[in-house]
C-alpha cells in the first residue's frame, strides 16, 4: 500500500481550564449566567476564538443551556448518560433507572430469566425521584417539571421484548400536579394508598393515589426549599417540642377521609438552608426544626430508621450527622471524609445488634460506616466508579448486598459487604 506524500494538517482546540467549575456554578445557582472561551487553531487558516454562554433552562432549572457565540458551536452530549434517579424493588426482582430527559427504565435484576425491560417517557424534564410501592409492581416518579406520576412496573415476559426491538413502552396511569417548582423527593405511606412529595417550592403535599387528587398541602419554615425527605413511624419518646415554641398555638389539621396510615407517621425534610424539619403527618404540624448557622450547607440527603430511633443527614459540604430522634437538639456524632457532597444515605443492619450507614458521595467513593457509640468506623469501600459521582445507594435483598447508581450511567451490585 502506497502512502501519500502529502502531510495532513490537523486543528488544535483549547478550552478554558475551569469550564467545568463555571458550569457547576450556574447549575447550582451560585451565579445566574457565565461564559467560558474556546479557541481553535489550524496552520494556514484563520483562528477561531469564541465563547460559550451558560444559563439555566427556563422550565428545567437543573438543566444548563449552552449557547455558542463568535463562530463557536457547543453541545454537551454527556447528560443523557447520567442516572438522575434510582431505586430497587422491595422484593429484589427489578430496579429502575431514570434520566435527565424524563425517561424511566424498569429492568430485571436476574440475568437468568431475562424478561424484557419497560420504558416510559413520563416527564418533560429531569426525573428527580423514583420509588417502588411495597408490592414491587407499581412505581412512583417525580420530576423537576413540577409533577409526579405512577407507572405499572410489571415486567413483560421474555418473548415480549428482545434486544432487537428494544424495551416495551408504557404510559403513566396517573399524574399528580400542584407544585410550583421542581419536585425533589417522595415517599410512599405504608400500603401505598397515600403518597407524599417535597419540592423546591417549600411545600409538603399529601396525595390520594386512587383519585390522583391532592389531600393536603403545608409549608416548611419560611417555605425553604426541600432537598430530601424520609418518612417513618414515630418512635416512642421522639421530639422534645419545637425549639422556639412557635407551633404551640397552631391548630392541627383535621384528618381527611382519603388519608390512609398517616396518623402515626413523621416526615423529616432536609432543607436548602442546611436545617431539617420534622412534621407530624397526623396533625400536619411541625414538631421539630433544627437550628441553623451561616456556614450550613444544603442537606442533599436524609434517612430515618424508626426501629433504631436514628436520623442521619448528609450535606453539600460532605458532613454526615447522626441524631437520636428522642433527643434531636444535638447530633450523636458528626463525621466527614472530605468536602464532597453527600448524595444519598441509607441505614442497614450489619448484625442483629449493629447499625450501619451506607453513604453515596459526589467524589465517586461510596462507603459503609459502622455507627457505634464510640464513633463511626469505615466498614467497607464500594469501589468501581472512575471518580464519577455516585448519586444513589440502596440495600439489596441478598447477603451483604448493596446497589449503587452513578453519573457514568452504570448500576453496580456488591455482595458480601457485611453480615
Amino acid at each position: 500500500m502506497s502512502q501519500s506524500s502529502t502531510t495532513i494538517t490537523l486543528p488544535i482546540c483549547t478550552i478554558q481550564t475551569d469550564f467545568n467549575s463555571l458550569i457547576e456554578d450556574v447549575r447550582n445557582g451560585a451565579v445566574p449566567e457565565e461564559s467560558f472561551w474556546i479557541s481553535c487553531y489550524k496552520t494556514g487558516e484563520p483562528s477561531v476564538h469564541g465563547k460559550v454562554h451558560l444559563t439555566l433552562n427556563e422550565i428545567d432549572r437543573n438543566l444548563v443551556v449552552y449557547e455558542g457565540t463568535e463562530g463557536v458551536e457547543f453541545e454537551d452530549d454527556g447528560d443523557g448518560k447520567k442516572i438522575s434517579a434510582f431505586d430497587m424493588a422491595p422484593d429484589g426482582s427489578r430496579f429502575v433507572t431514570a434520566y435527565d430527559d424524563g425517561s424511566v427504565y424498569i429492568s430485571p435484576t436476574s440475568t437468568v430469566t431475562s424478561p424484557g425491560t419497560i420504558m416510559s417517557k413520563c416527564h418533560l424534564s429531569t426525573v428527580t425521584s423514583v420509588r417502588f410501592f411495597p408490592s414491587s409492581r407499581v412505581l412512583l416518579t417525580a420530576s423537576s417539571d413540577f409533577s409526579l406520576s405512577i407507572l405499572s412496573a410489571e415486567l413483560p415476559p421474555p418473548s415480549a421484548a428482545t434486544p432487537n426491538n428494544g424495551p416495551i413502552r408504557i404510559s403513566s396511569v396517573r399524574t399528580f400536579k400542584g407544585h410550583s417548582r421542581g419536585v425533589t423527593s417522595t415517599a410512599i405511606i405504608a400500603r401505598g394508598r397515600t403518597i407524599l412529595s417535597g419540592s423546591k417550592d417549600g411545600t409538603v403535599r399529601l396525595w390520594d393515589v386512587s383519585s390522583g387528587s391532592q389531600i393536603r398541602m403545608w409549608g416548611t419554615s419560611k417555605f425553604t426549599s426541600i432537598f430530601s425527605t424520609s418518612v417513618g413511624e414515630q418512635g416512642e419518646g421522639a421530639f422534645t417540642g419545637h425549639p422556639d415554641g412557635e407551633e404551640s398555638n397552631k391548630i392541627p389539621m383535621p384528618m381527611d377521609p382519603k388519608e390512609v396510615d398517616t396518623a402515626d407517621k413523621v416526615a423529616f425534610c432536609g432543607l436548602s438552608d442546611g436545617t431539617f424539619e420534622a412534621f407530624d403527618l397526623g396533625t400536619k404540624l411541625s414538631v421539630f426544626r433544627s437550628s441553623s448557622n451561616r456556614s450550613s450547607s444544603p442537606l442533599h440527603s436524609i434517612t430515618y430508621s424508626p426501629s433504631h430511633n436514628l436520623l442521619a443527614t448528609g450535606s453539600g459540604a460532605g458532613v454526615v450527622r447522626v441524631y437520636d430522634t428522642r433527643s434531636l437538639g444535638e447530633p450523636l456524632v458528626s463525621f466527614a471524609r472530605n468536602a464532597a457532597c453527600i448524595e444519598d444515605l441509607t441505614f442497614l443492619a450489619l448484625s442483629p445488634s449493629e447499625v450501619g450507614l451506607a453513604v453515596a458521595t459526589e467524589d465517586g467513593l461510596p462507603y459503609i460506616t459502622h455507627v457505634r457509640p464510640e464513633g463511626p468506623s469505615v466498614r467497607a469501600e464500594l469501589v468501581g466508579s472512575d471518580c464519577d459521582a455516585v448519586r444513589h445507594i440502596r440495600v439489596g435483598t441478598g447477603k451483604g448486598e448493596m446497589w449503587t447508581a452513578a453519573d457514568d450511567g452504570v448500576v453496580r451490585r456488591y455482595e458480601n459487604l457485611y453480615a
